[in-house]
């Protein structure tokens, strides 16, 4: 049987999405992003002008995230490569989202502030991808310094139970995290 992956026809579009954590002091995440679309190979625009492969949109958010509750305290974006000129004017939509918090029911909060023709389809695509990849900064940051961890059960049934099949609520590693924590959870809280 072929595989999807067995096609080799020409190559014309590329999109990468770099995100790295950076701790910034005790009680700080700063959270940075990039988006690159590339074209990979030449076109022409709608009035027939030709158009080289390269990049179409290169776009950068930063945001400063508090570790205690989670919030956006700061957030900001730069235009580094976009295609019309009118686009360079959207960094300023992320502004909208300081003050959030990374948590279940984030990427619909931010489709509403950012979504459709308020916003930039990239930067929310972007800003999409950092929440979770920042939760992932967040946990490796309390296991760096375990003396200032702190797991409730409402820290466990917010960020990690149910998120997937290994931390189903009567999975082995929920009870195993739980008993570890000393934290006693409901059989169900009401999602399925």
């Amino acid at each position: 049987m072929k595989k999807i992956t067995d096609c080799n026809g020409c190559k014309l579009h590329s999109r990468s999405i770099d995100i790295t954590s950076h701790e910034c002091g005790d009680d700080h995440l700063v959270i940075s992003g990039e988006l690159c679309d590339r074209r990979l190979a030449p076109t022409t625009d709608l009035a027939g002008n030709p158009r080289k492969a390269g990049i179409v949109h290169q776009l950068r958010i930063s945001m400063k995230v508090a570790t205690r509750s989670l919030v956006i305290e700061e957030i900001e974006a730069d235009m580094l490569h976009v295609p019309h000129e009118e686009c360079a004017e959207m960094h300023r939509s992320v502004d909208d989202v300081r003050g959030l918090k990374l948590s279940p029911g984030f990427s619909s909060r931010v489709k509403r502030k950012l979504g459709g023709r308020k916003g930039c389809i990239h930067l929310t695509t972007l800003l999409l991808a950092m929440a979770p990849a920042a939760l992932q900064g967040y946990w490796v940051n309390n296991d760096r310094h375990p003396e200032r961890r702190h797991i409730s059960g409402e820290h466990l049934q917010q960020y990690l139970i149910d998120t997937c099949r290994v931390w189903r609520r009567e999975g082995p590693l929920v009870k195993k995290v739980s008993s570890m924590v000393g934290v006693e959870l409901p059989e169900t809280d009401g999602r399925k």
